[in-house]
């Protein structure tokens, strides 16, 4: 549904924003300068939107189950600015804040990602950019304006210049597919004046990275980033994806990554063979079911940890796709294929989204009580869900459990409450949540530790920012020889 938008005329953004602050700086700067926009953006109107990086507090892999997760939005984003060009190409820029980071760029006609007036298939796509490698980092977002245009079954005459700015680390389990994913919708939905409503841009990012990038991602991290808010932690039903509530952090307290420097993926085989087993899980907990006139579970985490506790002794530790397909057919899930050789881990991930949807409810409910019972509380659930990364899925890693064990050995006492692996696991960051003069002097001292002991800093990542939609979107315009920017409301 389209909603109404005017657009306000200000002065230049003044925001603390580092990202928005460093696009308006560049956009200031002259022709020739190697660091400007000129040699990019032409003098015509741009729409900018900001979205941040998301940390995985709670839920982490059990989303793509149906079950309920717990986000919170960093202080670090990703920045998509895009402007129509008057022929038919697209361009691609991708920057980064991290130093000494070269730029990269790619183009190619729009006439690629249509055949006869319409979209070709989502293979086609995949296929584009996979084939090309050198431009397969430009799938997320390209595939996102790809998504937009099937979905929303859009007619364009001309292309675009999109230039992206970004402070997210790449593969650090912090969603920087998905700000990217979001970003770009979120520039073209202000470009094209859509009014796209926040569940609708996170569905289009999750099309894209699974049917695009070809990652079997659940909807966690688009949501997270579309609706979530500055200071606040989100509470989202993944069934298919609804935002439930806000969820306050208790005063004095808060929460921060710290990232393990091992490189995590969901487009990788740990993830996708986890998720597989969860699926496999379900449809022979439905088959019980249908043996005893009940109805199938859409959702595996509408089954309670005391039915799975009755069946699960009916689930095998581990079983080939060859024998799982003979069996039952399919697992019902159209992200994932099964490879009919490769042997499935299966009670392990049932038995994780199953619990792991408990525990983010008693998550919730100690933090709303709040004060040092309810933090401890709230602490405690997140080392039960690393426990069940590490041991149900198989998920962790040496370097991570390092990094939660030295959480735990300093203890609420030292006003450390809880720490766990974050996202798709297999490396990636780790959440901690503590009072926030604890975060400031103990975390920097685990990292150098942990540095010591693995000959690799961790990377701190603090903070927090506003949703995309809390942000908003910017349209900057030329102005006597500069550029002044209008707020879209």
């Amino acid at each position: 549904m389209k909603k109404p938008r005017k657009a306000l005329k200000s002065k230049p953004h003044p925001s603390a924003l580092v990202e928005v602050a460093e696009f308006e700086r560049r956009l200031r700067l002259g022709a020739g300068d190697p660091e400007g926009l000129a040699d990019f953006f032409a003098q015509r109107p741009i729409w900018a939107a900001r979205v941040p990086a998301r940390l995985d507090v709670m839920g982490g892999i059990a989303d793509y189950s149906g079950a309920n997760v717990c986000e919170g939005t960093l202080g670090a984003g990703v920045l998509v600015a895009v402007q129509p060009r008057p022929d038919r190409v697209v361009r691609i820029r991708s920057v980064s804040l991290a130093p000494r980071r070269l730029p990269v760029e790619t183009r190619f006609p729009l006439g690629w990602l249509e055949s006869r007036g319409k979209p070709v298939s989502y293979g086609e796509v995949r296929a584009l950019f996979r084939e090309n490698h050198l431009a397969s980092w430009a799938a997320y977002a390209a595939g996102s304006l790809f998504a937009l245009l099937k979905e929303e079954q859009l007619r364009l005459r001309g292309g675009f210049d999109v230039w992206m700015l970004s402070a997210v680390p790449m593969n650090a389990g912090v969603a920087s597919s998905a700000a990217v994913e979001i970003g770009t919708l979120c520039a073209f939905d202000a470009c094209l004046d859509l009014g796209l409503e926040p569940a609708r841009i996170a569905r289009l990012g999750q099309i894209a990275e699974n049917r695009v990038v070809g990652a079997p991602c659940g909807i966690m991290d688009q949501i997270a980033i579309a609706s979530g808010r500055r200071g606040q932690l989100v509470h989202i039903l993944c069934r298919p994806g609804a935002v439930v509530d806000a969820v306050a952090i208790p005063k004095g307290t808060g929460f921060v990554g710290i990232n393990s420097m091992v490189r995590h993926s969901v487009a990788a085989a740990p993830y996708g063979d986890v998720r597989i087993g969860a699926f496999m899980g379900k449809r022979i907990l439905n088959a019980l079911r249908a043996r005893e006139g009940l109805p199938a579970a859409r959702h595996l985490t509408e089954i309670s940890d005391k039915e799975f506790a009755a069946r699960s002794r009916h689930l095998p530790e581990a079983l080939k796709g060859s024998e799982f397909l003979k069996r039952y057919g399919t697992h019902g899930d159209a992200a994932t294929t099964i490879r009919p050789g490769t042997v499935y881990r299966v009670r392990g991930p049932t038995r994780h989204a199953v619990r792991e949807n408990e525990r983010v409810l008693r998550f919730i409910a100690a933090l709303r009580r709040g004060g040092e019972a309810g933090c401890a509380a709230a602490g405690r659930e997140m080392y039960g869900a690393h426990a069940s990364y590490r041991d149900e899925c198989r998920l962790s890693v040496p370097e991570v459990d390092a990094l939660v064990a030295a959480v735990r050995r300093r203890g609420a006492k030292q006003g450390l409450y809880g720490a766990k692996i974050t996202g798709g696991g297999a490396g990636g960051t780790v959440a901690v949540f503590g009072r926030l003069e604890a975060l400031e002097k103990l975390v920097p001292a685990i990292a150098r530790g942990h540095a010591r002991r693995f000959g690799v800093a961790p990377e701190i990542y603090g903070g927090t920012s506003p949703g995309a939609f809390e942000f908003g979107a910017r349209r900057y315009e030329p102005l006597a020889g500069g550029w002044t920017c209008l707020r879209m409301a």
